[in-house]
C-alpha cells in the first residue's frame, strides 16, 4: 500500500508517537499508546503484560539509551497491523549499544492504532565483543 493510504498513515503516527514516547520516557504516552493487554516478549523470554508493566519496562530499557526504529514492512489486515523493524539504541554521546529486530502486532481500537503485542530481540544484544584471546566457541567444526 503506498503512502496515501489513510490507515497506513495513522499507524505510521502512532508508531512515531509511541518510540517518542519510549525515548522521553512519558508514562502517560506510553500508556495511552498500547493496548490494555499489551504484552512485550523478549529473547531472555521475559514477558511482561498489561499497560502500567509495559510503559514501566519499557521506561528501564530507554534509560540505556535512544531508541530508533527502521520499519522494514508494514502490513494492514483491517484493524490489525503487523510492522517488522530494526531496532538501534544508542548511548548519549551516539555510540551504537544494541542492535536487534521486532515484531509489532497492531491493533486498532476505537479508530486508534495501538501497540498489542511486540516481540523483541533487543536491548538483550550487546556489541561489547569479546577479547580476542578468548576461544571462539562457535565456530563450525571441518
Amino acid at each position: 500500500r503506498g503512502a496515501a493510504d489513510p490507515a497506513r498513515a495513522a499507524l505510521e503516527t502512532a508508531i512515531q508517537h509511541w518510540v517518542t514516547a519510549v525515548n522521553v520516557q512519558d508514562m502517560a504516552t506510553l500508556s495511552a499508546t498500547m493496548t490494555d493487554d499489551v504484552e512485550l516478549l523478549d529473547t531472555n523470554g521475559t514477558t511482561t503484560s498489561g499497560r502500567e508493566s509495559a510503559a514501566h519496562r519499557l521506561r528501564e530499557l530507554a534509560s540505556g539509551g535512544k531508541l530508533s526504529v527502521t520499519t522494514r514492512e508494514i502490513s494492514i489486515q483491517g484493524d490489525i497491523a503487523w510492522q517488522i523493524v530494526t531496532l538501534t539504541q544508542t548511548r548519549k554521546n551516539g555510540d551504537v549499544q544494541a542492535l536487534g529486530q521486532a515484531l509489532e502486532i497492531w491493533k486498532r481500537v476505537n479508530g486508534e492504532w495501538k501497540l498489542h503485542r511486540r516481540m523483541s530481540g533487543t536491548p538483550s544484544v550487546s556489541l561489547t565483543r569479546p577479547s580476542t584471546d578468548e576461544p571462539i566457541l562457535d565456530r563450525p567444526k571441518d
